[in-house]
């Protein structure tokens, strides 16, 4: 299963985001846990939102949706 479906069953719908093909995860104890169990961890960064300023992690070409609409 893939980080996005794990997210999506585990996580509350507020908490997840994506830009283009860029999956979002506001940094929380599920998101935490989500991202340590990822195969690439080394290619995730974190955020802080200019709105909120919440802190999200960032994981490259994991929002399937996009591949979908293009």
């Amino acid at each position: 299963m893939s980080i996005y479906e794990l997210a999506v069953q585990q996580m509350e719908a507020k908490d997840i985001d994506n830009h283009c093909s860029d999956l979002y995860l506001r940094k929380n104890e599920i998101s935490t846990r989500l991202v340590n169990e990822y195969e690439f961890k080394q290619n995730v960064t974190t955020f802080k939102d200019q709105i909120d300023h919440d802190i999200w992690y960032e994981i490259p070409f994991q929002y399937p949706k996009y591949y979908e609409e293009i």
